[in-house]
């Protein structure tokens, strides 16, 4: 059998994982296995700790990936019915992961108790729970204002996802 010989790249092409996507000489655009599923996945909720503590405690391997955002630790696992990722990007805040259903679930809130149950770590770990992918203007929180009655109470007030975030993990301004 003859070796056949594949020319290299044009010395015109960028690497096909870096941005601007689409815009360079490259014809070729490579996305992460990550990348092309975590669009399918259901946000449940964000810990305030990193991927690896889980990870072991779980004996699971800390796979490193990328995608269009940056380099990250993703675990996938199933626990007790649930299918689970848990990750971190490079550029998130140090110390806190996402905890993603990989097949959404009615269950979201169960699915998060599980997780915190079995790894043996408290609600004090959830930084907060949550979708990111729900529209944050249709998000609202009652704030219960105390004061003399002719204060208004139960004020409903737009609440973003991220501001919540920001709020959980001591990040507020």
């Amino acid at each position: 059998m003859t070796e056949i010989e594949v020319p290299g790249p044009e010395s015109d092409w960028q690497p096909a994982t870096q941005p601007p996507y689409y815009t360079g000489k490259n014809p070729a655009y490579q996305y992460s296995v990550w990348e092309h599923h975590a669009s399918l996945f259901q946000m449940i909720g964000v810990l305030a700790l990193p991927v690896q503590p889980v990870a072991q405690r779980l004996r699971l391997h800390v796979e490193r990936s990328w995608d269009g955002l940056d380099e990250l630790d993703v675990v996938l696992f199933r626990l007790k019915g649930f299918s689970f990722a848990i990750s971190k990007h490079d550029g998130n805040p140090v110390g806190v992961s996402y905890v993603w259903l990989t097949q959404p679930h009615e269950q979201a809130d169960k699915a998060l108790d599980t997780l915190l149950e079995v790894v043996g770590i408290g609600e004090d770990a959830v930084a907060f729970r949550g979708d990111a992918h729900e529209d944050p203007a249709e998000r609202t929180a009652t704030a219960h204002k105390a004061g003399s009655p002719d204060e208004a109470t139960d004020i409903t007030l737009p609440t973003s996802l991220w501001a919540r975030f920001r709020r959980a993990i001591g990040r507020a301004h």
